[in-house]
């Protein structure tokens, strides 16, 4: 029999739709939405809430609760002692679809208003369209998506060192050992920043990390059950990549880091083709040109055009800009700022 998994505190660990998830929720005394965070490759959503013994104001659920904010965190199924089996097939379908049911779950048993902010960092940005989708059939709606030096579920777009450091595992997981030192070195640097270490190095590569299942990475490649193989089609279609308008808006929050320089340079447009249909559904309604004043179409051209500077937010630090208490309280009131404006334009 395998040995119970060690849970840090407030931590869940269930079974949905036949696959595991750790989750955990921190309420808030407001009518504020609920807050939703989505960790990138190989990492536990335990990077969003920290490890016992840590300094609490180290990461952003401190920040998220002090702002009058409830907080969750979702961890998809990672090759890492809190869960007891791995799961090589796990899709982006699945992917969303499992975060859905939790949302879905949280907003019931606690009676939060039926409007959520999702985040997702990294590869959390690739769950933006399943998670949409399956939010709409779950019956609540999410506000904006803040994508948080993350990509679409597009294969390409994906820094090509992160691209090419993918190993299969003996259990059909994909490794990501190949780019934890770029990890490491981020982290160190948020130390400096911060003047104090905010994860111990074994604490993070032990509780923190692991292999994962490889369609979550957005490159294409799948596992049909032996190995890892191409499939763009199936890729796309499980992500829900080009169903615009399940989408809600997506705003993005950016470091200013030579050293996330694809991610710097890039993320804030490659959010655009989804961000400027979205907006052109929600701003136009679907009426037909004729029945749109003159006054409107020149707001409408103007907001869609202004919006990759509009719906963005630089934050000091690196690809881990949220770790630690300056990034991570600067992170949460850039995604305040960016909530107002999709919310300035929704009125």
């Amino acid at each position: 029999m395998a040995p119970s998994p060690t849970l840090f505190d407030g931590e869940v660990l269930e079974t949905i739709n036949d696959f595991p998830v750790l989750y955990r929720y921190i309420p808030a005394v407001s009518t504020n939405p609920l807050m939703v965070f989505i960790p990138g490759t190989a990492h536990l959503a335990r990077i969003f809430y920290g490890y016992p013994g840590g300094r609490s104001d180290d990461f952003i659920s401190h920040w998220v609760n002090r702002a009058g904010f409830p907080f969750l965190a979702i961890s998809y199924p990672v090759e890492n002692a809190v869960f007891c089996s791995t799961h090589p097939e796990f899709t982006i379908q699945d992917w969303g679809d499992q975060a859905a049911e939790i949302i879905a779950k949280i907003l019931s048993e606690y009676n939060l208003p039926n409007s959520v902010v999702v985040c997702g960092w990294s590869m959390g940005g690739k769950i933006a369209g399943a998670l949409a989708r399956a939010a709409k059939a779950l019956n609540f709606s999410i506000e904006c998506f803040v994508a948080m030096a993350a990509e679409p579920a597009l294969p390409g777009f994906l820094p090509e060192a992160n691209a090419k450091a993918i190993e299969m595992t003996v259990d059909g997981m994909a490794s990501r050992k190949g780019i934890y030192p770029a990890f490491l070195a981020a982290l160190d640097e948020q130390n400096t920043l911060n003047q104090h270490t905010i994860i111990p190095k074994d604490i993070y590569l032990e509780a923190f990390l692991g292999a994962i299942p490889i369609a979550l990475i957005g490159t294409g490649l799948m596992y049909d059950g032996q190995g890892f193989k191409e499939d763009l089609s199936r890729a796309l279609k499980t992500a829900n990549t080009f169903d615009f308008l399940d989408y809600p808006i997506p705003v993005v929050i950016q470091s200013d880091s030579m050293g996330d320089l694809e991610n710097v340079l890039c993320n804030i447009d490659d959010w655009a083709f989804i961000r400027n249909r979205v907006l052109a559904s929600k701003l136009l309604g679907g009426a037909s040109p004729e029945q749109i004043p003159r006054e409107r179409w020149e707001l409408v051209q103007l907001i869609i055009r202004s919006s990759s500077a509009y719906f963005s937010q630089t934050v000091t630090g690196n690809h881990f800009f949220f770790v630690g208490a300056i990034g991570a309280r600067t992170t949460v009131d850039s995604i305040e700022k960016l909530l107002a404006r999709v919310r300035s334009i929704q009125s």
